[in-house]
């Protein structure tokens, strides 16, 4: 029995754990339902909850309860800031390619998100490129949840984030300039930069983001016209940028003046609690273009939204002509989804995403061991991993062919020297074990000990079971026959007086001189 009664809860917890009655990304009991299951006090399940809260079992999210998370066994992989510029070199088509082929593992996997609940009649049109009023106030109040302030009437909605996204680059900037991205990031983004026959220098950030050192001598060198930002749970890393931080990079943006673009696709999938402040969210002067949005892997499921800031009217026209808007259907789907208390929200979604992905960090981790470590993650759509060893282009062939919905190669988002070493995990997967049972088969290689030459037999020469047994009965007796002549020996070597004294004494050990066993030698051969 515990020594104090709170900490009963926490060996129930334990037990239920060893009994996997309770997995990482499962829902705890609630307070009251725990203590009257258990017999104890409000305040002792409550203070049993803070100290399994301590030490990182469980977790807190407002308005849903606590949370059971994965306690790694692993050392995390750490995840550093480049100390140095990288110009990426244009290979032509074929990085599009390969991220157009890889496009689907960006998206959340789900068949039912964004989906609408049933057919609706198309009874107006929407406002050409800007959508409905009310799908527009709908998104208005969910960036105010991420501290950015916008009007409905300067919000743009549109069927791809991509899409706005390359019609900014292409009116804001001209073919050859040189653009800054930071890196990891999505793909398509520095793909979608070279298409365009933009100059791409990556800026590689890690953990806690960016060496600004760095940004701001790049800035001052090299004639760049553009910055691309992804956002705080960009893909794949799942950065927590600080506030410090994000603001120097206001700071350094004011100075220069230069046109931004903020690309975050995943702000609503916090791993935490609390609203995430952007990019945008410190943006007084409107240099920053705000794009953000929601993907599906379901066709006509994914949305997106712009805010130009300073740059409307020149992307109104853009926009325009490229014709983005929503159907009346999909807008419906997108206003529900962004209002907390549906079936369907997005609220409701991150929470399952964080689940899920406890239980594909906790089942990766039980198959491969200590053959894969991942960075910390804080959010988003995926799990960045690093390997115990790269895989070589047959066994990355292999993975994408049967996989490509679930996972990204490293080399596609990062541009680091140890690229190879890393993977992009899909954390919306309903099912993990057939990726795990196929990076096992290329990662984890069995350890057989080497066998000596002289132990090697040969099959032909190899006796039989009658002639093994025979041997060893044989050998059986000239061991005991070897211990009774040993037990003589010692014996008559020994006077009376010390046999007692030295009885433990190893066999072993030379015998004093004694004329006697000339004659026992003799008789025993």
């Amino acid at each position: 029995m515990a020594d104090f009664l709170y900490k009963g809860v926490v060996d129930w917890f334990l037990d239920q754990m060893s009994q996997e009655a309770i997995v990482p990304g499962d829902k705890m009991p609630s307070l009251r339902a725990l203590s009257k299951q258990l017999g104890l006090s409000l305040n002792t399940v409550i203070h049993g909850y803070e100290l399994l809260s301590e030490d990182g079992w469980i977790e807190s999210r407002p308005k849903s309860g606590y949370f059971v998370c994965h306690r790694s066994e692993t050392k995390p992989a750490l995840l550093l800031a480049g100390d140095n510029l990288r110009e990426l070199a244009n290979d032509g088509t074929k990085p599009a390619w390969s991220c157009l082929a890889h496009r689907a593992a960006l998206v959340d996997q789900s068949d039912t998100f964004l989906s609408p609940a049933a057919r609706q009649e198309d009874v107006s049109l929407p406002v050409l490129g800007k959508g409905h009023l009310a799908a527009r106030e709908a998104v208005s109040e969910h960036l105010k949840g991420l501290g950015i302030k916008a009007h409905a009437s300067h919000l743009w909605l549109g069927y791809s984030p991509l899409a706005m996204f390359t019609q900014t680059v292409q009116t804001l900037t001209q073919r050859g300039d040189s653009v800054l991205v930071l890196t990891p990031c999505d793909p398509r983004i520095t793909t979608t930069l070279q298409s365009l026959g933009r100059k791409v220098i990556a800026l590689s950030a890690g953990e806690r983001g960016v060496d600004l050192d760095l940004a701001i001598r790049c800035l001052r060198d090299k004639d760049i016209r553009l910055i691309v930002l992804p956002g705080q749970f960009s893909f794949p890393a799942g950065q927590l940028v600080s506030n410090l931080s994000l603001r120097r990079w206001l700071a350094i943006i004011e100075e220069t003046k230069l046109p931004v673009i903020e690309w975050d696709l995943c702000s609503h999938l916090a791993y935490r609690a609390g609203s995430m402040m952007t990019y945008k969210s410190l943006d007084s002067s409107d240099q920053i273009v705000y794009i953000g949005g929601v993907e599906s892997k379901g066709v006509d499921r994914s949305a997106s939204w712009c805010l130009p800031g300073k740059h409307q009217a020149l992307l109104e026209g853009a926009f325009l002509g490229a014709d983005m808007a929503l159907s009346d259907v999909q807008q419906a789907a997108l206003s529900d989804a962004l209002q907390p208390n549906s079936k369907r929200s997005l609220t409701k979604r991150a929470r399952d995403v964080w689940a899920n992905s406890e239980r594909v960090k906790a089942h990766l981790e039980t198959r491969l061991g200590e053959h894969v470590s991942f960075a910390a993650s804080k959010g988003g759509m995926s799990l960045w991993m690093q390997l115990s060893k790269p895989l070589d282009v047959a066994s990355m062939t292999a993975l994408l062919a049967s996989f490509r919905h679930a996972i990204v190669p490293g080399a596609l988002v990062s541009h680091e020297a140890d690229a190879n070493y890393w993977l992009a995990v899909n954390v919306t997967l309903d099912d993990v074990e057939p990726l795990a049972k196929a990076l096992a088969e290329h990662l984890v290689v069995d350890e057989v000990e080497p066998v000596a030459e002289s132990e090697i037999v040969d099959e032909s020469e190899e006796p039989s079971i009658e002639e093994t047994d025979e041997q060893a009965e044989q050998t059986e007796e000239n061991e005991q026959t070897e211990d009774i002549v040993e037990s003589i020996e010692s014996d008559l070597a020994q006077p009376d007086s010390e046999k007692e004294t030295n009885k433990s004494r190893n066999a072993t050990t030379e015998p004093l001189y004694n004329p006697m066993l000339d004659l026992i030698n003799h008789d025993f051969g």
